[in-house]
């Protein structure tokens, strides 16, 4: 009687174990070129006011001491939004000369190659960056298992083999 009752729960586990591990939520659908669905959603900022407030909760903070973390924190959204702009600057003027640089280097390219062999080599160039652009979608996006960049890894090389 025992050998029985023990199949019966041990065949109960393994049913329930089996009927578990099919009910795992499928990923939402991803559609081919939206970005937005890749990045985070923002979070609204909490104020210095409010997150003073929090903290004078959990600390049981008096309001003189409630009045310097706000105005500390305060000061350190004031410095957080300085940088932030210091570095938006920064990126702009490195994206301009960036651009600079490589309008210079084409037009000595094409003092070299003529107008006409420079046109083939920007056709060349463009050509070439749509094809690496189609391989990342085709792994993104078209994969068997889905948008997992990493396990989709495989599929060009395969796909090479059978052609």
């Amino acid at each position: 009687m025992k050998k029985y009752g023990m199949l019966v729960l041990v065949s109960a586990f393994m049913f329930s174990l089996v009927v578990s591990a099919q009910d795992q939520p499928t990923p939402p659908p991803v559609k081919e070129g939206h970005r937005k669905e890749f990045k985070q959603p923002e979070k609204p900022k909490l104020s210095a006011q409010k997150r003073a407030g929090y903290l004078a909760v959990d600390l049981e903070l008096t309001d003189a001491q409630r009045a310097k973390v706000q105005a500390l924190y305060e000061k350190q959204d004031k410095a957080r939004e300085e940088r932030q702009a210091e570095v938006k600057k920064m990126r702009e003027h490195e994206k301009a000369k960036f651009e600079a640089e490589r309008k210079a280097n084409d037009a000595e390219m094409e003092k070299i190659l003529g107008a006409e062999k420079f046109q083939q080599l920007k056709a060349k160039q463009a050509e070439r960056q749509h094809k690496m652009m189609d391989r990342m979608k085709e792994r993104r996006f078209k994969g068997p298992k889905g948008p997992a960049f990493h396990e989709n890894q495989e599929q060009p090389a395969e796909k090479e083999v059978q052609k």
